[in-house]
């Protein structure tokens, strides 16, 4: 086997990576949300399109917190003040 290959199928286990602290709060959420929804009897199907809801708002939420997402914004609002008629 190649090296190249096998270093994209073995992790380097030297390089770890650890969970920051809004990371871990998003998963402790979405965790007891899904176990309060279970035990109030929420059927499977709209218990997965909430949590995939709040997945996506928890990751939108996060990335606005970290400044991610500042040169896509200003590239929309740059787009859009040009696409204004005069």
């Amino acid at each position: 086997m190649h090296d190249s290959v096998a270093h994209c199928v073995v992790p380097d286990s030297s390089v770890s990576r650890h969970l920051s602290g809004a990371e871990a709060a998003v998963i402790v959420v979405v965790i007891i949300v899904a176990a309060a929804l279970h035990t109030g009897g929420m059927p499977p199907r709209e218990a997965l399109y909430l949590l995939g809801a709040a997945g996506l708002l928890s990751v939108t939420v996060t990335r606005l917190a970290t400044g991610a997402p500042t040169r896509v914004l200003h590239h929309l609002a740059r787009a859009q003040s040009a696409s204004l008629s005069r």
